[in-house]
């Protein structure tokens, strides 16, 4: 196959996010269109309820500790039956005290809601602190900007061509950037076509859309 010229467009990965729990709109950190960073905060719910709920944990746990530590210096090793079966109930109690702080430390972290990418907002759902949420509603959308890739179409007779990876020089159109990759194994577009993905070495100053011309030779 002598040189060709593919035309395709830049894409990316687009991540949706959404809350694990139901609860109140108590903050939106980033909004449509700004930039966050890899675990970077985008919301919460209101927190007031959970943290209640971890502090009264907490202060259980504190009390079951306590009772332990009383037994064994009441108590010692335990030598008969009785003594065995009572120790094993505050060692129980203290172990359930701790679960129940960690069950209520997971359930408090629920409430955040952190991007799992570096990248730009481009939905925020319109979210307004106070509104009501559920799992179901109102998602962030988050690109994924280390995720940039060309892809174009290809004609079932240049399918063996692509069976293995090919170096491909990508040229966007209105922009001066020409972008050195390699292409992917081929998969089926929803039009029954071949797309082709090819991988970036230069993903620097991408945006999603952009146009242009693969060479392969």
């Amino acid at each position: 196959m002598a040189e060709s010229l593919f035309e395709g467009v830049i894409k990316a990965k687009i991540i949706e996010v959404r809350f694990a729990v139901a609860g109140r709109l108590s903050l939106i950190n980033r909004k449509k269109g700004d930039s966050v960073k890899k675990g970077e905060l985008l919301a919460s719910l209101d927190k007031k309820i959970s943290q209640t709920q971890l502090d009264k944990e907490l202060a259980d746990f504190e009390k079951a500790r306590a009772e332990f530590e009383i037994f064994n210096i009441k108590k010692g090793e335990p030598q008969d039956e009785i003594g065995k079966y009572l120790k094993k109930q505050v060692q129980a109690d203290l172990d359930t005290a701790v679960k129940a702080v960690e069950l209520a430390k997971a359930q408090l972290d629920q409430l955040d809601l952190f991007s799992p990418a570096e990248g730009i907002v481009l939905e925020d759902s319109n979210l307004t602190p106070g509104i009501y949420l559920t799992p179901a509603s109102s998602p962030f959308s988050v690109l994924d900007t280390g995720s940039f890739y060309f892809e174009f179409e290809v004609n079932q007779a240049d399918l063996i061509f692509f069976r293995d990876p090919r170096q491909i020089t990508v040229k966007l159109s209105g922009v001066e950037k020409v972008i050195a990759g390699q292409t992917r194994p081929v998969i089926s577009s929803a039009k029954g076509k071949l797309s082709i993905i090819a991988d970036l070495q230069d993903r620097s100053g991408l945006i999603l859309g952009l146009t242009g011309e693969g060479i392969v030779g």
